[in-house]
């Protein structure tokens, strides 16, 4: 494929993507930064307060009205999109870190996830993280609840004092 051919592909993508994502794709790309440094500079134990309360081996999804949802399908867009034009760390955790941020922010109810993948070969794991809000997965793909088994689930302190009653 030509260099005109992609650059066209990706500008006929673009196009098509709602004002929202294209609103909060500086912001998303600003997100995954500070989320890679902070994953490069600090220990994890320092990391998870900031991801909510830890419900530990589980995989919850937060319910989210069908509002909540969409916004957090678009919020996961803008994340992809700016993971692909960082030159810095981008893969499941910062953007999982970021959409968790975003999320927040527009006040959607986001569970994080941390797990691993199922039958790997013994000695081989492969880590992933992944964000869930309702029926939606904005990072990490739609199909990690069924290929991964989670290890830490964490939640909005709010999400976790409704699941205590």
């Amino acid at each position: 494929m030509s260099r005109t051919a992609i650059i066209a592909r990706k500008f006929a993508v673009a196009l098509r993507q709602p004002a929202f994502v294209w609103l909060w794709l500086v912001p998303a790309w600003l997100l995954i930064g500070m989320s890679s440094a902070m994953i490069a500079l600090l220990p994890f134990r320092r990391i998870a307060p900031w991801l909510g309360a830890n419900l530990g081996a589980t995989a919850h999804r937060p319910a989210a009205t069908p509002e909540q949802a969409a916004r957090a399908r678009l919020i996961g867009r803008a994340v992809s999109i700016a993971a692909g034009y960082a030159p810095f760390r981008s893969n499941c955790l910062p953007q999982a870190m970021a959409a968790k941020a975003l999320c927040a922010l527009w006040r959607v109810p986001c569970a994080v996830i941390l797990g691993v993948e199922r039958e790997r070969p013994e000695g081989d794991l492969r880590a992933h993280a992944w964000t869930s809000c309702g029926d939606a997965t904005p990072t990490g793909g739609a199909c990690s609840f069924a290929t991964h088994v989670p290890l830490s689930c964490f939640v909005p302190a709010y999400v976790a004092a409704q699941l205590q009653r």
